[in-house]
């Protein structure tokens, strides 16, 4: 399916699907950092992130078809932001680095789509972020994709567990291995930050599967799918 055909599907199902309360949502899914300045252009592009779009685009179509919650948490930096003193200017908001890829560009508008901005590695420090989850007294289920493993994804997921164990709510926590990744860089291995990654996941309590297929297995047998 191209591009183009699969954004007229989505705008199918758009016409169909009802915006839901967030009470309402049993499953939410959030995709991080999926924007032109970490995978298309720019001083802190890895091209290879295009590899993780097929998988990522699977599993938010089932988000969809399920009317459950999209959650886009993207870069968008002040022009003065104090990360810039450690990484290099990327993502300023307004630009096109900051803009989604044009992959999820039809998942934006999208009835049960929430955008955020983030002006740090870690979305959770978003203060609506973490009122959108308080609100979610039903949520069963989180599943997590995006780059970097490491920075962005790692203290997202991490923090969110921890922010669950906070407001006393239970919840099952997915990261699907296909759909997160991180960089080569002097100084950073992405083979040994990986690992250091999912271990540290792992510990906070989350559950590492490698593809879809083994996500749905899980939802399965944990009760989360029929």
């Amino acid at each position: 399916m191209t591009i183009e055909e699969e954004r007229q599907e989505l705008q199918k199902m758009k016409r169909v699907i009802r915006k839901r309360e967030l009470e309402e949502y049993r499953k939410a899914l959030y995709n991080i950092d999926m924007v032109n300045g970490f995978v298309n252009f720019g001083a802190m592009a890895n091209p290879a992130y295009n590899a993780l779009v097929p998988e990522q685009v699977r599993i938010m179509d089932d988000f969809v078809e399920e009317n459950e919650s999209i959650n886009l948490i993207g870069e968008g930096h002040a022009i003065d932001a104090l990360e810039f003193e450690t990484y290099p200017t990327h993502c300023v908001l307004g630009t096109p680095e900051a803009d989604f890829i044009k992959e999820l560009q039809g998942y934006v508008d999208l009835p049960n789509t929430r955008v955020y901005r983030k002006n740090s590695i870690n979305g959770m420090l978003n203060d609506q972020v973490r009122a959108d989850i308080r609100a979610m007294k039903n949520l069963e289920e989180a599943v997590f994709m995006g780059v970097c493993e490491d920075l962005c994804v790692m203290d997202f997921v991490r923090t969110y567990a921890r922010f669950l164990d906070e407001i006393n709510h239970k919840a099952k926590l997915f990261v699907v291995g296909n759909t997160v990744d991180t960089f080569d860089a002097p100084g950073h291995s992405r083979d040994e930050w990986k690992k250091i990654a999912r271990l540290v996941m792992e510990q906070a309590g989350v559950i590492y599967v490698k593809d879809y297929e083994e996500l749905k297995e899980q939802e399965k047998i944990l009760g989360l799918r029929k």
